[in-house]
């Protein structure tokens, strides 16, 4: 072999080693995995903002946080239903029997043993950036110290404009923002979604959270960024004030949005199939004469369930009285806006009690009226909570009505208005029920263990599927006839059970729970936080 042979041999050898060497070590290369976002979290609160108003207003910007969020809009918030208590509450994590908030004076607070969850995060780790920016100048004055930068605007447009800036020219960790306009309107003109100017006002809101998100989406780092977006209330309200315990003033709204959160609504339903009889016109009714339904001045209880999607007016659920006039003598539990009422009457006197959120939706409801003559007091019960109630005078008279009890129409059997959908498991006792009663079997048919049966005076379960026979399955066994062949509907849909009295609903304190739990706080038990996380797992 001559010399350049060799040198050429040698030469590819050479390179072969190399490129073999070079192909072994890259392969043992492991690719670096992409650095972890930043967790970031913003609470939005709207005070005295009722959530059924919120989701019947022109509101597209805090709706389209319900997509990737867990949201309920039955969670519940503790009373005395002052903001005050709300806001410490929901900052804190813990109810006013620790932190020692009850109303709106602060008088007596206990913010140094449960501080806001925003001073828990700055004092974990102090590198993190807290802003508070908020309208109602107590919440930085008593609930929130010890954090970065507290701000408190003179107006819901200052603090939009405060946000925006934040957002766009500093860098926030957790910045949480307060609106007060809302519940300014519920005081003035009312709390419920009817008003013009509450949900006018509300609709602002929603409009300076749009820009709020803009900026936040806008933000340089956003793609670094994951961001928890927490929208929420201290109270609802009913009439033109709050601070009481009804269910209208403790119903609160939580929405838990992140873009990588599966859609999940966090109230507990359980499912209902059968076949049920569509009450779909004033002919389509069941009706019995038996005497026995006609109580004059007794105790007495009527639940049922219903399920419509529309219907106009005041139609009659169940009655035994003529519609025509809530004075007239009877009982009837009716339809009202999208809502419903209970009302009872003696010809001349009558008392009403209006239901809470809709009922139009689609989805079972489970409506209850009782009448406690004893102890005086007229209660109405919607999927498992007390929603109404007043005190019956010594003096109030005698309900009979010597009209035939009605399901899907009034006593008269002519009322010219319609339910539009299904009733189902109605069921009468001669007695008022106690709470416990109605709360524990609400959604299971009755049976001979009832605590009650003995005083169950009618049962109609509605889901035999077919024929003109409305079953009753009480130990009365007085069957209706079902008018004019009606048509029945087999279907699965869900059922509120009931949870929100038993506490299975989301509540106040599971905000500054899962806001800790976000940044990934392994939280003391010693801080004796009351809440839970309702992020998803793995988050």
């Amino acid at each position: 072999m001559n010399r350049k042979t060799l040198l050429s041999s040698v030469a590819i050898l050479i390179v072969l080693f190399l490129n073999y060497s070079c192909s072994d070590s890259h392969s043992d290369q492991k690719s670096e995995p992409s650095a972890p976002k930043t967790k970031k979290l913003l609470l939005i609160g709207i005070d005295g903002c009722r959530g059924d108003a919120l989701m019947s207003s022109n509101t597209p910007n805090v709706k389209s946080l319900l997509n990737n969020s867990v949201y309920s809009f039955d969670a519940l918030t503790n009373s005395p239903t002052w903001s005050g208590n709300g806001w410490s509450t929901m900052l804190t994590g813990v109810s006013s029997s620790k932190h020692g908030v009850t109303d709106n004076s602060f008088s007596t607070p206990n913010f140094a043993l449960y501080p806001s969850f925003l001073k828990r995060l700055e004092t974990q780790n102090p590198a993190l950036n807290t802003v508070s920016i908020a309208f109602w100048k107590p919440i930085n004055n008593y609930i929130i110290d010890g954090i970065d930068v507290e701000k408190t605007p003179a107006t819901d447009l200052e603090v939009k404009n405060e946000a925006v800036n934040t957002l766009k020219n500093n860098n926030p960790d957790v910045l949480f923002l307060h609106f007060d306009d809302v519940d300014h309107a519920g005081h003035a003109y009312g709390f419920s979604g009817s008003i013009p100017e509450y949900k006018a006002a509300i609709e602002t809101i929603d409009v300076y959270i749009g820009e709020i998100l803009n900026a936040l989406k806008s933000r340089s780092t956003y793609a670094n960024e994951d961001w928890l977006i927490i929208v929420s209330t201290d109270h609802g309200g009913v009439g033109k004030s709050h601070g009481g315990s009804s269910y209208q003033e403790r119903n609160i709204f939580t929405i838990f949005h992140n873009k990588d959160f599966p859609t999940q609504q966090a109230d507990p339903e359980t499912s209902i199939t059968g076949s049920f009889v569509n009450f779909n016109s004033n002919k389509i009714y069941a009706s019995t004469t038996n005497p026995l339904y006609n109580f004059g001045t007794s105790d007495f209880t009527v639940e049922c369930r219903v399920k419509t999607s529309s219907f106009s007016s005041d139609p009659a659920i169940v009655s035994n009285k003529k519609w025509a006039s809530g004075s007239n003598s009877g009982f009837v539990i009716a339809g009202d806006g999208a809502s419903w009422r209970a009302n009872i009457g003696t010809g001349s006197s009558r008392m009403d009690l209006k239901g809470s959120y809709p009922i139009n939706d689609g989805k079972w409801h489970h409506l209850v009226m009782v009448v406690d003559r004893t102890a005086r007091s007229f209660k109405i019960y919607q999927d498992g909570a007390l929603v109404n109630q007043a005190a019956i005078s010594s003096d109030f008279g005698s309900l009979s009505s010597g009209l035939p009890l009605a399901i899907g129409q009034d006593g008269t059997l002519a009322y010219g208005r319609t339910i539009n959908g299904n009733i189902a498991e109605v069921r009468i006792w001669n007695k008022a029920l106690p709470e416990s009663s109605i709360l524990n079997n609400m959604c299971t048919s009755v049976t001979t263990s009832h605590p009650d049966y003995s005083s169950l005076i009618g049962y109609w379960k509605g889901d035999t599927g077919s024929g003109n026979i409305f079953t009753d399955s009480s130990p009365s066994n007085i069957s209706m006839s079902l008018s004019n062949n009606p048509t029945w509907t087999s279907g699965t849909d869900p059922l509120k059970c009931g949870k929100a009295i038993t506490g299975e609903v989301p509540k106040m304190t599971d905000i500054a729970y899962s806001s800790l739990k976000w940044f990934g706080l392994d939280i003391p038990f010693g801080w004796s936080l009351e809440g839970n996380s309702l992020l998803p797992a793995g988050k």
